[in-house]
């Protein structure tokens, strides 16, 4: 607010601390639980178990991370600011909580640029996909995940090159501004650790963009140069260069969580950076939208991606065992129809040989045990 001599008020009021407080509080609580079950639930699916998922699960981590230590932290210290009107932390413990917060958000971003990246891997080479997302390499990329954002934020935490402090205009922890260096430290961090993964998104999703779009085109046009017989039989079936519907709807999935992430992020940012302009209680108010990134993303796995929603559901079901009868009765979900070959990564799902012989064998029996060699074979040059 501002004063009658015309200078902005720092303090926001009383019950700005309170409200958002109170937000921390159920928006960790929220995304504890909602990360926790993806930790466990996604690997328990057997056919989920490749690197896609693993760099999933590690930005379940690193969102599980903040809930359990930043967001209670941050609750502690406005509930403080709300009985004194004084800072919690001292000078190294704000360091500490800033260095922390900062640790969880890069890694945050890195994971979701990883699986941007192991999207666009698949898709534009298929063949070079296992090689480059194996076991041990997958793991490496997990490592240097975390190593890179403690490592690039250990530099302000000694005070290398810019620093941590308390910032009286925004009562948070954050960069001090106040140096010979100015904001410049601020923006370089920004740039290295924020600006480099969200081009690498941008490209990533751009890429995968434009590939679903070719082979939609390739697959209508080859549909309709067949018969119209034939054409109908191809109707279910996938783009010919390897993109499957499973990795598709990944690469969406993964798509909307960047987005939560830009909509959540972009207000809070712009209002830091016009701090010196913005309503205090507008900006305390800003941080419950930025902290709802890490209890939305249960929500996008859930109704945007069939095999996420069917692992949580029968992950679940082993302790609740009318959940799935319930969950499909009230939401009308059905258990998505996989081969359950997770690991064959280059082509289309479809019925494997077991299957394929079952519906033979069943319809050759109907049929009275007929030769299958004498029904007439369709042309496959249109398949």
């Amino acid at each position: 607010m501002i004063t009658s001599e015309g200078i902005v008020d720092s303090h926001a009021p009383q019950w700005a601390y309170l409200v958002t407080a109170i937000a921390a509080i159920l928006i960790s609580i929220l995304g504890f639980f909602g990360n926790l079950l993806t930790i466990l639930a996604l690997p328990h699916a057997r056919r989920l178990r490749h690197s896609a998922t693993w760099l999933v699960v590690n930005l379940a981590v690193a969102e599980g991370a903040f809930c359990v230590t930043i967001l209670p932290i941050s609750a502690a210290h406005l509930l403080y600011m709300y009985h004194t009107d004084n800072p919690l932390f001292d000078d190294t413990g704000c360091s500490v909580f800033v260095f922390l917060r900062y640790v969880n958000i890069q890694a945050e971003l890195l994971s979701i640029a990883a699986i941007a990246i192991n999207r666009c891997v698949l898709i534009a080479n298929s063949k070079l996909y296992p090689r480059v997302f194996s076991g041990p390499k997958t793991a490496g990329i997990i490592a240097g995940i975390w190593i890179f954002s403690i490592a690039i934020m250990l530099i302000p935490l000694f005070k290398v090159y810019g620093q941590f402090t308390y910032n009286d205009n925004t009562e948070e922890c954050d960069f001090d501004d106040d140096t010979h260096l100015g904001k410049a430290p601020r923006k370089v961090f920004l740039i290295l650790g924020f600006m480099f993964p969200c081009i690498f998104i941008i490209a990533s999703y751009s890429y995968i963009y434009y590939k679903a779009r070719q082979s939609a085109e390739k697959v209508l046009a080859r549909q309709r140069s067949c018969s119209s017989a034939v054409s109908v039989k191809s109707k279910g079936q996938r783009p010919a260069e390897g993109l499957r519907s499973r990795d598709i709807r990944i690469a969406r999935t993964i798509g909307v969580i960047y987005v939560v992430f830009l909509v959540c992020c972009t207000p809070v940012s712009v209002a830091h950076y016009l701090e010196s302009k913005m309503n205090p209680a507008v900006l305390l108010l800003l941080h419950p939208l930025y902290w709802a990134q890490y209890c939305i993303n249960i929500f996008v796995y859930v109704f945007m991606n069939k095999q996420y929603r069917d692992a949580y559901i029968n992950f679940i079901s082993q302790w609740w065992p009318n959940f799935k009868e319930v969950s499909q009765r009230k939401f009308h979900w059905k258990e998505e129809a996989t081969s359950g070959d997770s690991r064959r990564q280059s082509r289309a799902a479809t019925p494997n040989l077991s299957v394929r012989f079952k519906v033979l064998k069943s319809s050759n029996e109907a049929q009275g045990d007929q030769e299958f060699h004498s029904a007439p074979q369709v042309s496959d040059t249109c398949l």
